[in-house]
């Protein structure tokens, strides 16, 4: 590890606090033990550290606030390095790359566990009808070698599925026509698309990232009927990098805008590739760290069991998100309605409009349609503290379940504020 400023803390001193937006620094423990703590009922994949284990890069990575306090358990030494020092440090050691990658995958695996309800494993067992109506889209839409990769996908990773003889059926109409769903060119080792080329859909599996050597990327969120462009990606960017770390399936489709020249990386090559080419490591570490990053604030606003709680950090993670401060104190409007702030908070039909009240009551909130104006980001993070707080009072270890529940329902009608006032997304 490259040279680093050493920094000595008293027990029980604090090094940095959870959502500090300076997270510019790397820590080594040196000596002693620290404790990293959090988001009540988000446990940490490592808790408590001793001499050589590095923490803080996650977010340091990927120039985000913190994700956890940490705190010195006794009397310790830290070494602190920059961002710039430790991505250096990284580079020329592919081995410490790939101990930070393990990371990444273990704790988003912990995360994905938690982020795991009923529902979303209907979800999950709802991935092949998902895949076969996004095929079906596709054909309608006049795409047809995007419905035949859809179709190829879906009769490949579903050989006994509910309509695998029909996308049969239609795969061969489709290949008769002269519709094709053809494999990539190579350039070394390199894989080379055409234009307007799927390269990977919604719901397929996959275990390789891709790193753009030339030309651009476009990525497509399809819900049939709707189609969301929500990013074009250039040469040196990097996507798919989820496959590294995780089984699940893609989340996002990929299509080749113009010709395209893709460097894959799979779990198994990553050390080669590190070795090769020590560029591509801060890059893929970016990448992953902000994957990372965005799985942990989704959880941080699914913990919480009153949907007052959930709406407001969820109303802070999306200042975060868009890179707001929440020491501001300007205006910001975020491109979302009150019926999509409530769907993603989860709050329950039955508190819709008491949840509508305590919104509409708040001075430093104006919706529009599809539009929610925050006057102060500052005001904004005081007021999700302070229903966390109370979160943390009413939680069922202190109080129990039923008076938590017993409790938000009051709060949420004693409120007088119609929740007809607030416009409609």
């Amino acid at each position: 590890m490259s040279e680093a400023g050493s920094k000595s803390y008293r027990k029980d001193a604090l090094i940095y606090i959870e959502s500090d937006e300076d997270s510019s620094e790397v820590f080594v423990v040196e000596s002693g033990e620290v404790g990293l703590t959090g988001t009540p009922g988000i446990p940490r994949f490592r808790a408590s550290l001793g001499p050589g284990d590095i923490f803080g890069f996650t977010s340091c990575l990927c120039r985000r606030p913190r994700m956890e306090t940490a705190v010195a358990r006794t009397d310790c030494s830290c070494a602190a390095l920059e961002r710039e020092r430790f991505i250096e440090s990284v580079q020329s050691n592919p081995e410490l790359a790939s101990r930070i990658i393990s990371y990444f995958a273990q704790e988003l695996r912990a995360y994905d566990d938690l982020m795991t309800s009923p529902s979303d494993e209907a979800s999950a067992r709802d991935d092949e009808a998902h895949l076969y109506q996004l095929a079906q889209h596709l054909a309608q839409k006049g795409r047809p070698a995007h419905a035949t990769h859809a179709l190829q996908v879906y009769t490949t990773r579903y050989p006994g599925g509910m309509h695998v003889e029909e996308a049969k059926r239609q795969l061969a109409a489709l290949r008769a026509k002269g519709a094709a769903s053809p494999a990539p060119g190579t350039r070394g080792l390199c894989r080379v698309f055409a234009d307007g080329q799927m390269i990977f859909c919604e719901h397929e599996p996959g275990d390789e990232l891709y790193v753009i050597k030339s030309g651009k990327v476009e990525i497509l969120k399809i819900s049939p009927p709707d189609e969301i462009l929500l990013s074009i990606l250039r040469e040196g960017d990097i996507f798919g990098e989820l496959s590294i770390v995780s089984t699940a399936p893609r989340s996002a489709a990929a299509v080749s805008a113009g010709e395209s020249v893709l460097l894959p990386v799979s779990r198994e090559s990553l050390l080669s590739i590190f070795q090769k080419s020590p560029a591509t490591v801060g890059r893929i570490l970016g990448a992953l760290s902000q994957r990372l990053w965005f799985t942990f604030i989704r959880l941080r606003a699914k913990v919480y069991e009153n949907p007052l709680t959930r709406t407001y950090v969820l109303l802070e993670n999306k200042l975060l998100e868009e890179r707001i401060s929440l020491l501001g104190t300007k205006p910001y409007t975020l491109a979302l309605g009150i019926g999509e702030i409530l769907g993603m908070a989860g709050v329950p039909a039955d508190q819709v409009d008491g949840v509508k009240n305590v919104l509409g009551s708040d001075p430093n909130l104006s919706f529009q349609f599809r539009q929610v104006t925050i006057e102060s980001p500052s005001a904004l993070e005081a007021k999700a503290r302070y229903f966390r707080t109370r979160d943390h009072l009413d939680s069922p270890e202190l109080r129990g379940r039923k008076h938590a529940t017993a409790r938000i329902g009051l709060d949420l009608h004693e409120l007088r504020v119609p929740p007809d006032t607030i416009p409609e997304s």
